[in-house]
């Protein structure tokens, strides 16, 4: 779909109501049902109709105000309760987005920002977002077409990049495979910011940005239902030395962590003849900044060898997913088949570490299918074993 397609679509009152009536309905039924209609542009209703029902979810602005996007930018859009919780840090007078995109975050971060300049080099997308803005009725952001780049030419208050993979960088996160490339950007940074927000993908090492930035002021790892969605590194530019603080943030639950310096780890790891009650897991948010410590600062608790896998007498209050230990088997999968039987069991959860097997080809293996309240940990280590487990809280 190209923008102005899209945007013709939204203007059209007929369309807008159709659109609306049957936001819901099943996309290939409707084609069928009305595919005598004469308007040129009906496969475009189809397409806005099925990713705005999507976006209930995702973007529940778009899917209430009928607001553009396609397919590519619905899929790179940061998420309305992400966007809302950046709102919460990023605040001031002005703010140059220099990788504005469709401009979910500029949205959101007209609420604490006075004026906001948006740029976007993709024409498609800048008419989209521009549009939304005018549609939102949106009086303090600036979208523009160009560079971004060329914008950071006066002093603000925070500058805000999304860089993207450069097309032939593959699955990379390396900083220097990043379009823009932050890192060349630092001269002009220091020189026109006074802050800067980095969004980088959630697979980014944490102890790189150390390594690549100096007057980091916090880092922020921000998830949603439990999954990891963005690393996002707030640089306040007179500062000569990082900061250790680091936000942990699941913006659909009440998780919230603000962790200032984290103890480093000491651990007790689970011997042979050990027995616990618990299995701890670190959730996301934990494994993905490694403060499992912080978290079990106050239990009993002893390491896997090999794995971020924790055991206990004690449940762990947060940060962790609870798992009441049923029994253990070693990995003859005729055994653990046994054992399922016997206790009746023909729907686990499995995960698998130190192998390169799917579930799935346990589940074939086990005569079980995916789901319910087990869950069966196959471990392959130095002591390798299965330990069956059911969720606690």
């Amino acid at each position: 779909m190209q923008s102005n397609d899209i945007i013709d679509v939204l203007e059209n009152k007929e369309a807008r109501t159709f659109i609306r009536q049957h936001i819901a309905a099943d996309t290939s039924l409707l084609s069928l049902k009305y595919s005598s209609s004469v308007d040129p542009n009906f496969t475009v209703w189809l397409q806005l109709i099925k990713l705005l029902a999507k976006a209930k979810f995702k973007l529940p602005l778009f899917h209430e105000k009928l607001l553009a996007l396609d397919q590519r930018s619905y899929e790179q859009a940061t998420s309305q309760l992400v966007a809302a919780y950046k709102s919460e840090f990023i605040a001031g007078d002005t703010l140059l987005d220099i990788t504005g995109g469709l401009g979910v975050d500029s949205i959101f971060l007209a609420g604490s920002v006075g004026e906001i300049t948006a740029v976007e080099q993709n024409e498609n997308l800048h008419k989209m977002a521009a549009y939304n803005i005018q549609t939102l009725g949106i009086a303090n952001i600036a979208r523009c077409l160009g560079d971004g780049m060329s914008f950071i030419s006066r002093k603000y208050d925070w500058v805000y990049i999304d860089p993207d993979r450069r097309p032939d960088s593959g699955r990379s996160v390396a900083l220097h495979l990043l379009q823009p490339n932050v890192l060349d950007l630092m001269p002009l940074l220091q020189k026109f910011a006074t802050r800067v927000y980095i969004k980088l993908s959630p697979l980014f090492d944490i102890e790189e940005l150390y390594r690549q930035f100096s007057g980091i002021e916090t880092i922020h790892v921000i998830a949603q239902n439990g999954e990891v969605k963005e690393v996002g590194v707030v640089l306040r530019m007179a500062l000569s030395e990082n900061s250790s603080s680091i936000r942990l943030r699941d913006v659909a639950t009440s998780f919230d962590i603000h962790l200032e310096k984290a103890p480093k780890p000491n651990w007790n790891y689970m011997r042979n003849d050990d027995e616990y009650s618990f299995v701890l897991l670190p959730i996301a948010l934990v494994a993905k900044t490694k403060s499992a410590a912080y978290f079990l600062e106050k239990i009993e608790a002893k390491k896997h060898d090999a794995f971020e896998i924790f055991f206990s007498n004690s449940e762990a209050t947060e940060g962790f997913r609870n798992l009441k230990i049923i029994e253990k088997s070693n990995l003859n999968s005729k055994n653990i088949k046994a054992m399922l039987t016997r206790l009746g069991i023909r729907q686990v959860n499995i995960s698998v570490k130190g192998l390169r097997d799917q579930p799935s080809v346990w589940h074939k293996k086990l005569g079980t299918k995916d789901g319910g309240e087990y869950y069966l940990l196959i471990l392959k280590s130095k002591k390798s074993e299965a330990i069956l487990t059911k969720i606690f809280s």
